[in-house]
């Protein structure tokens, strides 16, 4: 159900807005990511993050870690992201027309709803948790 979305939404944006807004979108949504999550670990870690990387595996399209991380942690910067790029994408109301923010709104929402939905199935070990993303699987070590 996630790709035929992902096929059908920006066919769809193509004749309700300008097709070169729908493939900057595209672009610009998970560069936005990519460009918080680095500021949010160099704000918070002091360093940049050398162990992350692009990915284009379901469900961690976009910039993921590369080695394990602390669960606490992979929470926090993607509710920390999925805040931010609302807010900033909301900033540019008065200079866009609605369509192109709600379709930026629904590309930053399908890119993080996986992530977010699979950071709440792993909940309870949120606390002591190492996650782990590899090829086929992600995976969750608790200690």
């Amino acid at each position: 159900m996630f790709w035929p979305v992902a096929a059908i939404i920006p066919l769809l944006s193509f004749f309700l807005i300008h097709p070169a807004a729908v493939l900057s979108g595209i672009v610009v949504v998970p560069v936005l990511h990519a460009f918080i999550i680095q500021l949010l670990l160099r704000t918070k870690e002091r360093h940049a993050p050398k162990t992350w990387k692009w990915s284009m595996r379901f469900p961690w399209l976009g910039y993921v870690p590369d080695s394990y991380i602390a669960l606490a942690k992979a929470c926090r910067l993607h509710l920390h992201t999925l805040w931010i790029v609302f807010i900033i994408i909301g900033c540019f109301y008065p200079w866009m027309s609605p369509m192109y923010l709600v379709y930026l709104l629904f590309i930053h929402i399908w890119l993080l709803l996986p992530r977010l939905l699979l950071l709440f199935l792993l909940r309870k070990h949120r606390s002591n948790g190492y996650l782990k993303l590899n090829d086929n699987d992600t995976s969750c070590y608790a200690q």
